[in-house]
């Protein structure tokens, strides 16, 4: 007599319901990863631009300004770009490179860029005269949730740039 093959309706019953447990325990750990990436990810492209726009003055020999896209209170969230200090803002024709905005929730401010809301970087790579080392945070609304880390950026009075994890509502 020839045995049959496969699986009886124990066993396929028995293996979905061991799946959706392994998927409902791993859920949420995949929501926090999801969040830590988007501002680890965000804080990578402000630490790149910002290297950039150093580079590009020394290359250039010029004063080189990094700006907000928009000038709301969401500024720097709606991304940024890079230019000569003449420029207006990320529509101009002589911008060098313009930055995508933030992943979806996560926010990044300047709590120390006065009023001009710019930061400029002299031809030897320095910050601009009179403007004193600098910061950025990148954060969301949903760290407190999942634990991660927000992130500070810290630009020195010698233009160089670092990062540093902070909790959330730690001042930069």
């Amino acid at each position: 007599m020839q045995r049959e093959r496969g699986f009886t309706l124990i066993e396929l019953l028995v293996t979905i319901v061991v799946l959706a447990i392994v998927v409902a325990v791993a859920a949420p750990n995949m929501s926090t990863f999801i969040v830590s990436q988007s501002v680890s990810s965000q804080s990578s492209e402000l630490l790149n631009a910002l290297a950039f726009a150093r580079t590009e003055a020394t290359k250039l020999n010029a004063n080189v300004s990094v700006i907000p896209a928009t000038n709301s209170s969401s500024g720097w969230s709606n991304g940024w770009c890079v230019g000569p200090t003449d420029m207006a803002n990320c529509t101009s024709d002589n911008v060098i490179r313009n930055f995508q905005s933030a992943s979806s929730g996560v926010q990044i401010t300047a709590p120390y860029l006065q009023s001009a809301n710019r930061l400029t970087f002299r031809r030897d790579g320095t910050l601009l005269s009179g403007v004193s080392a600098q910061a950025f945070k990148i954060t969301s609304p949903k760290l407190e949730a999942t634990g991660t880390k927000a992130r500070c950026i810290y630009i020195g009075a010698i233009g160089k740039a670092s990062y540093k994890k902070v909790n959330r509502d730690d001042d930069c």
